[in-house]
């Protein structure tokens, strides 16, 4: 047990009236304290920390502030304190959110739901977060928060998670680099973030991929055909018109380029979908979203890994699925594209959109 005389004259400050008096009350407690704060009993903690807290609520900000800096790297802080600094204003909650381990994740889960986004953002840098608090982050913060998020390499992030910030990624440019950049972004998802991203993104996505372990990219992959097949046998056997005539192009052996040019031309553009589906062994889903993407860039790989010839894949990029009919310069720039992507990087790229369909045949 300490000797508390110390503790009991400092506690006949708080008497005292003026601030300049209650500034010296809180500094010496603060470093009565801070001389060992391991030492102290259970009672004795609580008794530093109400002091600490009743003096600290009548002063400035920048008192306050203070004592938040110096107990931030105090584990053994009095939890209460702790709580009352990290929900007061940012200036003062910052160093206790971003760095102290007195805070529980309950602590820090009910900050996420009730304070700032600032003070959002400082828990998004501890180098703690786990998958729950990264979870909640995403769930109440804003963009910012989230980018401060992705951007903590250390920060354990789940996969339902990670899914969520694609989600936001399509629609906030800025989540997207930071996103790309995350190094134990899974591959699956990383190549998911092909269709929302800009040229340059799509870029570093694809030189990723070249350096991609095979072993790693197997398992990704098997366990994506796993989920697929799961929801694919949920689904019901009926084909569609557009299906069945694909189907019957196959059986005459009529199914083809030229075949799919005809349909662009002719504006048929769920055959289209179903044909390019079937010869560049993709799903039906991600052949549609490749027709209609604007950018062509997507088209423009699958062509190259699927070797369709340059021609058609001209005449598909300038008459396109999409709404928006593409100039003539625009269709060249992207046959410029299709010329400079590798072979193997573009398989590479085929590979991840190949997965659900092959997993949807397993199932069926």
């Amino acid at each position: 047990m300490t000797d508390l005389t110390h503790l009991r004259d400092l506690i006949d400050l708080a008497k005292e009236p003026s601030s300049e008096r209650r500034r010296e009350l809180l500094r010496g407690v603060t470093d009565l304290f801070l001389e060992d704060p391991g030492a102290y009993t259970n009672l004795e903690a609580e008794h530093f920390a109400n002091i600490m807290g009743t003096v600290a609520r009548s002063l400035e900000t920048n008192v306050r502030a203070d004592l938040s800096m110096r107990l931030a790297s105090v584990a053994e802080a009095p939890r209460d304190l702790v709580t009352q600094l990290a929900n007061d204003e940012i200036s003062v909650a910052a160093p206790i959110l971003e760095n102290s381990l007195a805070l529980s994740e309950e602590d820090l889960l009910d900050i996420i739901q009730q304070c700032s986004n600032a003070h959002r953002t400082a828990v998004a840098g501890r180098s703690d977060v786990n998958e729950t608090i990264s979870d909640a982050l995403v769930d109440h913060g804003d963009d910012e928060v989230v980018k401060a998020l992705i951007q903590n390499e250390s920060a354990q992030i789940g996969q339902n998670t990670i899914r969520k910030v694609v989600d936001r990624a399509g629609k906030s440019d800025q989540l997207q680099e930071p996103l790309v950049d995350r190094q134990d972004l899974p591959p699956d998802v990383l190549h998911d973030m092909f269709w929302v991203v800009s040229t340059k993104l799509r870029t570093r996505i694809l030189e990723r991929s070249a350096d991609l372990d095979p072993e790693i990219v197997d398992r990704v992959l098997a366990q994506t055909e796993r989920k697929i097949m799961k929801d694919a046998n949920r689904r019901t056997d009926e084909r569609s018109r557009a299906q069945q005539f694909i189907d019957r192009k196959v059986e005459l052996r009529e199914l083809s380029e030229t075949l799919l040019v005809n349909l662009i031309r002719a504006n048929r553009v769920p055959e289209l979908i179903c044909g390019f589906a079937r010869i560049a062994k993709i799903d039906e889903e991600t052949a549609e979203r490749i027709l209609r993407d604007p950018s062509g860039e997507g088209l423009a790989i699958a062509c190259k890994a699927t070797r369709l010839d340059r021609q058609t894949f001209s005449t598909l990029a300038l008459l396109g699925a999409h709404k928006m009919k593409r100039s003539v310069k625009a269709t060249r720039d992207l046959l410029d594209i299709y010329d400079q992507v590798p072979q193997d990087m573009a398989q590479r790229a085929m590979r991840f959109w190949r997965v659900r369909r092959d997993a949807e045949s397993v199932a069926a």
